[in-house]
């Protein structure tokens, strides 16, 4: 029974995900143009029709429609459904990160939100967690968790097209670290470790900007300050590492296959938000993990 309530969470957790996906590939494609992607239907980037119900069925329309669309035939871009099934991925490890069966990230496991038996615990790791006042903390550090990563898969998606990340995706980040203040993951970090992490690496981007043209980009900059009120100052620094990491085997990869040349410029924001991921789920561990060679 336990296991069988488990399983329909986290099918609902992924289709609540892919669901949100869908509205993040209209984020995607409508803000960089301006457009209003909170009203409006939508259409197909092709022949402009308006697209029904059955057209929008996350994952499974693209699917089901051969990959065309049904109107005009011409190919959907696979990145849609990647999207919609990357976003379902992200919903489930920020469910599992905080919540019952598996609560990785919980302090002290699930027994330091409930101080009940062992029976009792896992009762209430059975039952719908978001029904129990116990589980409020947990619950937000998931929610906020999430929003984190949909706000990086926007940005990565836009800069990869465009080479610019939009103030108001920075502003939306930096929102949510205000918040880290009292809740979410990097709550229990002192309120001065979010504005030292604001800062200890969006400045040097910063001066590195105007001293070496075409080192980062100001959306880069702000990016980064605004992820630094999320994580703090040593997450940031290992978001940042992981970011060199990523954008350096990306560049040599871009080399390599001649897709870019030596004086070409690439969006570094996939990087960033790749790092900002990883660091806010594994940052912790993997800098016990450095700390251990010393």
């Amino acid at each position: 029974m336990e296991l069988a309530l488990n399983i329909v969470l986290l099918i609902l957790v992924f289709a609540l995900g892919v669901t949100i996906g869908s509205f993040l590939n209209v984020v995607i494609y409508r803000l960089p143009q301006k457009l209003n992607f909170v009203s409006g239907r939508s259409f197909c980037p092709h022949c402009n029709h308006q697209l029904s119900a059955l057209d929008l069925v996350p994952v499974l329309s693209y699917l089901g429609l051969g990959r065309k669309c049904r109107y005009c035939k011409e190919p959907i871009s696979p990145r849609y459904m990647v999207v919609e099934a990357l976003t379902g991925v992200l919903a489930l490890v920020s469910y599992l990160a905080f919540l019952p069966p598996v609560g990785f990230l919980l302090e002290g496991g699930l027994e330091s939100l409930y101080t009940g038996t062992a029976v009792e615990v896992g009762l209430m790791a059975a039952w719908l967690p978001f029904a129990l006042p116990a589980f409020s903390g947990a619950i937000i550090a998931a929610v906020m968790a999430f929003f984190v990563l949909c706000l990086l898969v926007v940005v990565t998606y836009i800069d990869a097209d465009t080479m610019e990340i939009p103030n108001s995706l920075s502003l939306w980040l930096a929102a949510l670290g205000l918040l880290s203040f009292a809740f979410g993951p990097t709550a229990a970090l002192p309120w001065y470790d979010h504005l030292i992490g604001a800062v200890c690496v969006s400045v040097p981007m910063c001066i590195l900007a105007f001293a070496l043209v075409g080192s980062f980009g100001l959306g880069d900059v702000k990016l980064m300050a605004a992820a630094g009120l999320v994580l703090g100052w040593q997450l940031t620094l290992v978001a940042t590492f992981i970011a060199v990491l990523v954008g350096g085997a990306w560049g040599i990869f871009l080399l390599a296959t001649r897709r870019k040349g030596r004086k070409d410029h690439f969006a570094f924001g996939p990087a960033l938000c790749a790092g900002i991921a990883a660091s806010l789920f594994a940052g912790h561990p993997l800098i016990t993990w450095y700390l251990g060679f010393f």
